[in-house]
């Protein structure tokens, strides 16, 4: 059995850690997102599709449920170990964009997508943006606290 204390604690010490401001901008973001596409929900889409008429704002709603929870997820853990797992997908990305020219499905005449049959389709360069934006930061900090180190000796 888990300790309420030991809960407790972790997320007392999240919330005091988290950029309150930041979180709140992307908050509102997924909730302005989910407002245009309950509001931009034709009918006549899902009629030529054959779906229900709130398909995308459901569809957009579940995928937004899991973009918050891999955030929150993300934003628990310490800040080297924040990287290594970044690196790690960052590595597993690059290999399927990679594959892309091999593996990939041609959509509406170009090759963007992999279909594997686990998971539903998609883009390896769309999930590869987020990490390579990551590392790309850290090592820019890095090479900026070096210069700041030879800058004072």
């Amino acid at each position: 059995m888990v300790d309420s204390n030991i809960i407790y604690n972790s997320y007392y010490s999240w919330w005091k850690n988290i950029d309150k401001f930041l979180l709140f901008l992307i908050l509102s973001l997924f909730f302005l997102g989910l407002f245009f596409s309950l509001v931009s929900t034709s009918l006549i889409a899902s009629d030529k599709l054959n779906t229900n008429s709130y398909y995308f704002f459901v569809k957009h709603l579940i995928i937004t449920l899991l973009a918050f929870t891999i955030l929150i997820i993300f934003s628990f853990f310490e800040k080297n170990r924040l990287l290594n797992i970044c690196l790690i997908l960052f590595i597993i990305f690059f290999i399927f964009l990679v594959l892309v020219p091999f593996i990939g499905v041609e959509v509406k005449g170009s090759k963007r997508w992999i279909d594997p049959n686990i998971l539903p389709r998609f883009q390896p360069i769309e999930l590869l943006k987020p990490f390579f934006i990551v590392l790309i930061a850290s090592i820019l900090s890095i090479n900026r606290k070096k210069k700041y180190i030879l800058i004072i000796f």
